[in-house]
């Protein structure tokens, strides 16, 4: 079967990406430019944005700028760092911020977790102090006193959020873009070569006698419900697996005997909605399946290729094409509605609060403020 060409030539950059920024390259290649594709998350009366080298508070209800700070380290070889030996280089951020007691948290694709008050924007503290992980791409989880996170060479930590000494660090030695996913005692992380594993938060153990394995590398993170793990991967597949035993429940995938089958692949991390699994796929479609038992309901065509994870609001799910495009589609009859036409790249993941869905376009950097019911736009704030 065909496999769509934007997506072989999306896949080609970013595997270039890494290896340029994981190897520091010369400074011959000083014009090539990444933009991560951190999304935004809203605390209280504020909206936390990361671009590359910044985070930045934004007054949620006009889009005034409440305080921002830089996000720059010493060009030493850190992986990630826009820069080529000049001195200080601004941080690549693909993962999310993350606000917890008063404190915003970054991850940097140069490896390392920065932490800033939220009201003051002041510096709090740095991990590592000295040195790098291996770069951080997926977004990180704070629970119960500890930061879980993955890093791209394949070690699973968990930190102490506050002294941010390592309670415990499991090697998968496996490449590690997705988000891990934690339900209840257990974290679940997929990877880049296919496997997906469930680890004891506890002890750092692995749960399962081994990893479940897939057809093909994920980049999505993992979807946690009710005993269930649901992962899209990149072989145009959609699998639920046994949360306790690691054992495949059913799949979804392009050798299926649905009507609609998927094309390409799935790079977002889907949502679930009353029992519904709605799958943004690089072929342009948004599947609709029942999560019980992996029957497809309705495809929805949005004509080009998704790589953001949707957000619920109301009786919609409000998802976004990578041309810029924001639709709305009906959870009941699973209609859509074209919302709002940025013409700006999306791949961040939207957020939405009290009925405004936040937008983070990259190469023109801007986050939206739209309206979820008209799709007007409340307000914009130029990120770059």
């Amino acid at each position: 079967m065909k496999i769509n060409k934007k997506a072989i030539i999306l896949a080609i950059v970013l595997s270039a990406f890494l290896l340029f920024t994981s190897f520091s390259a010369s400074c011959s290649s000083r014009a090539f430019t990444n933009f991560g594709w951190s999304g935004s998350v809203v605390d209280g009366d504020t909206i936390y944005v990361a671009s590359p080298g910044k985070i930045a508070a934004i007054q949620k209800n006009n889009g005034s700028v409440k305080w921002q700070r830089e996000i720059v380290e010493k060009d030493d070889g850190a992986p990630g760092a826009l820069s080529c030996g000049r001195g200080a280089a601004a941080s690549v951020i693909y993962a999310n911020p993350v606000v917890e007691n008063g404190v915003v948290y970054v991850a940097t694709y140069s490896g390392k977790i920065f932490a800033y008050d939220t009201a003051s924007g002041n510096l709090l503290w740095k991990y590592p102090t000295e040195g790098y992980v291996r770069g951080i791409i997926g977004d990180f989880i704070i629970d119960n006193g500890k930061i879980y996170f993955a890093a791209v060479g394949g070690m699973v930590t968990a930190l102490n959020a506050e002294t941010q000494q390592v309670v415990w660090q499991y090697d998968t030695k496996d490449t590690l873009w997705a988000s891990p996913c934690l339900d209840g005692d257990t974290l679940y992380v997929a990877s880049y070569d296919k496997k997906l594993f469930a680890i004891n938060v506890s002890s750092g153990d692995p749960k399962w006698s081994q990893p479940f394995q897939a057809d093909g590398p994920i980049v999505a993170k993992p979807l946690c419900n009710n005993g269930v793990v649901y992962i899209g991967s990149l072989d145009r597949g959609i699998y639920a697996i046994n949360a306790e035993n690691g054992e495949l429940i059913w799949e979804f995938s392009a050798e299926s005997d649905a009507e609609f089958k998927p094309r390409n692949w799935f790079w977002a991390t889907p949502l679930l909605v009353d029992g519904v699994i709605y799958a943004p796929n690089m072929d342009g479609f948004i599947y609709i399946i029942d999560s019980a038992d992996g029957t497809l309901l309705s495809a929805v065509e949005l004509a080009n290729a998704v790589s953001s994870a949707p957000v619920l609001f109301e009786d919609r799910i409000i998802v976004a094409t990578q041309e810029g495009t924001v639709y709305t589609i009906n959870t009941e009859n699973y209609t859509k509605n074209r919302l709002k036409e940025l013409e700006f790249t999306v791949q961040s993941s939207l957020y939405v609060d009290e009925g405004i869905v936040y937008v983070h376009t990259i190469k023109t950097e801007n986050l939206y403020a739209i309206n979820a019911n008209s799709g007007v736009v409340v307000w914009y704030y130029e990120v770059s």
